[in-house]
């Protein structure tokens, strides 16, 4: 969908430290984003695999590494088959399990594609959106925590607003599909496969550019390395910070030391990822936290951009 250039206040004063300052941000070009996130058989038809694949590779990874991956089901449990981590393998369901890698090979495997073909204006590329382009795309004009409006949460995962625009976990729960949750004891419950889980893109309403999906199903993956705060004043066409770099930096970042998705020594320790998905308690365009480029994770997915070309 074409998104128009222009400026906007990125962030939300009052809302989590990594939301803040607000910062004015100037998009000085215009671009294209996707209508949805990229599906699953876009996926395929690019690249080859599908979501049971890239479950296998990264149980192989984590046995290489002495880890082993948890299903989201309220409890900690171990799992080894990878049907038991995959919860929708429709065409028209969101890509999941994708890195921060693979979303950014499928980017240029598709401008490679496309250029060949005469379809790429000069000086642009298929790519991840940036942090900026994210939220800028995601609030449509709007400044409210939502395209829709402000939310209220009635208990921990209940905000009835999210319903028309977005699967989060107030919706995606066996036994509460499109009510909402109405007990803070949601940790409890459960995510058969066929209920949890990504659902068909497009199902719920867009916001005002015609972009479905961009809070809730899935998280998607930003250009950017993750900045602890945003910059505040004024900045046009932002790329976020460089990533860490030491030797020492990079052993902490390996280890997973001291390193949480809101502490203020995460700037630069992974990739932003934005909007929230299915088991998201709540999804605001605003909201930001960060994943290591090369993890895999059943509620993240990515959406591709139509862009002027950046450095990463």
């Amino acid at each position: 969908m074409p998104i128009p250039a222009g400026t906007f206040t990125m962030g939300s004063p009052g809302r989590n430290e990594s939301n803040r300052p607000p910062t004015l941000v100037t998009i000085s070009q215009p671009f294209w984003l996707g209508r949805t996130e990229v599906t699953q058989g876009q996926w395929k038809a690019l690249m080859g695999t599908d979501v049971v694949e890239q479950v296998r590779r990264q149980l192989a990874e984590d046995r290489l590494a002495g880890k082993q991956l948890s299903r989201r089901d309220g409890v900690d449990r171990n799992v080894s088959d990878p049907n038991q981590l995959v919860y929708n393998t429709a065409d028209d369901a969101p890509m999941y399990w994708v890195s921060w890698e693979e979303a950014v090979a499928f980017c240029r495997r598709l401008t490679e594609r496309e250029r060949a073909e005469g379809r790429v204006p000069a000086g642009y590329e298929y790519r991840l959106p940036t942090d900026a382009e994210w939220e800028y795309a995601a609030r449509a004009g709007t400044t409210t925590a939502t395209f829709a409006g402000e939310m209220e949460f009635n208990g921990k995962a209940n905000a009835p607003e999210l319903d028309s625009i977005a699967w989060y976990m107030g919706n995606s729960n066996e036994g509460d599909l499109g009510k909402g949750m109405n007990t803070p004891a949601w940790k409890e419950k459960r995510y058969p496969g066929g209920i949890a889980g990504p659902h068909t893109v497009a199902t719920k309403r867009p916001n005002a550019w015609g972009l479905y999906d961009m809070l809730g199903n899935v998280w998607e993956w930003c250009a950017d390395w993750y900045s602890y705060k945003l910059p505040g004043g004024s900045v046009s066409d932002p790329t976020g910070p460089a990533a860490r770099n030491t030797v020492q930096e990079a052993a902490n970042l390996a280890a997973g030391a001291n390193l949480t998705r809101s502490s203020a020594n995460s700037t630069g320790a992974g990739r932003v990822i934005r909007g929230g998905g299915w088991h998201a308690a709540g999804v605001q365009a605003a909201s930001r936290i960060w994943q290591k480029p090369d993890q895999r994770e059943s509620t993240l997915g990515f959406r591709v951009a139509l862009a002027p070309q950046i450095s990463r």
